[in-house]
């Protein structure tokens, strides 16, 4: 995987038939091809497209055992409060995705819980 960009405000909701619905701000372009890669931790990776590779940073541990089970999920791009689009998005769980967070910069849930709780 080549450069990343980090999403790190961006929101997991489910829907009232069990659906997972990741809310990012808008993209330019329209994805090509998306897929989420995602090994149960603190981070996922989101390849919009083969140029546009997105982490999402801080999974938050109450969601991550729901994510292990759901194949698909439901990404929506948002300007402000509308909806720029939304599409189903594959979920790939791996069993690690190859990526040194602490070289981008990123640390783990924990550790911005307890930075947070500090303040």
């Amino acid at each position: 995987m080549s450069s990343f960009e980090t999403e790190k405000e961006f929101i997991i909701a489910e829907g009232d038939n069990d659906e997972i619905y990741f809310f990012i701000k808008a993209k330019k372009a329209h994805p090509d091809s998306p897929v989420i890669f995602y090994d149960g931790g603190d981070h996922a990776v989101f390849r919009r497209s083969e140029e546009e590779k997105i982490i999402l940073d801080y999974i938050n541990p109450q969601i991550r055992e729901r994510l292990r089970k759901v194949k698909e999920v439901i990404m929506v791009e948002t300007i402000l409060d509308n909806i720029k689009e939304s599409y189903y998005t594959p979920l790939q769980f791996v069993e690690k995705i190859p990526v040194n967070w602490q070289k981008l910069g990123l640390k783990t849930w924990e550790e911005v819980s307890m930075q947070m709780a500090n303040k």
